[in-house]
């Protein structure tokens, strides 16, 4: 797995218990490239 893949998947469960939600995961092929979340207020913001 890609580094950047592997960060992104340690970071995104800090989130959500911060209270994001995760809207969408975009992959590449078979590598993790980019979520899509949603913070509390309704505004989207990506983790990549």
């Amino acid at each position: 797995m890609a580094e950047r893949a592997r960060l992104i998947q340690q970071k995104v469960p800090q989130l959500v218990a911060a209270g994001a939600t995760v809207v969408r995961e975009e992959w590449y092929g078979d590598v993790l490239g980019h979520v899509v979340m949603q913070d509390p207020e309704g505004n989207e913001f990506c983790v990549a």
